[in-house]
């Protein structure tokens, strides 16, 4: 599956989160399904609201981490569509 870069996630409105040591665990509440993810998913999870596109969370962190921004870009395209995959956001 590949996601525009310009379209808009919206995290499911079903999904509870935890920090544990610097991953991140996130509970689909209707499926009972947990995804674990690390410090940098569980950030950008955590920036989704405000920076709603693959293109914005992939210059969030370039800007933050200083990543070659084509490297972030695909990084970030791969971890949505994972995203997407495990029932944790959609595109709008």
């Amino acid at each position: 599956m590949t996601i525009l870069a310009d379209q808009t996630l919206l995290k499911q409105k079903n999904i509870e989160t935890a920090e544990l040591d610097g991953e991140w665990l996130l509970l689909n509440i209707n499926t009972h399904a947990i995804t674990k993810v690390n410090e940098l998913g569980g950030y950008i999870w955590s920036i989704l609201p405000e920076y709603p596109t693959v293109t914005e969370l992939a210059e969030k962190v370039h800007s933050e981490y200083g990543v070659e921004m084509e490297v972030v870009l695909n990084d970030v395209q791969a971890f949505v569509e994972m995203l997407i995959e495990a029932g944790l956001i959609i595109h709008a």
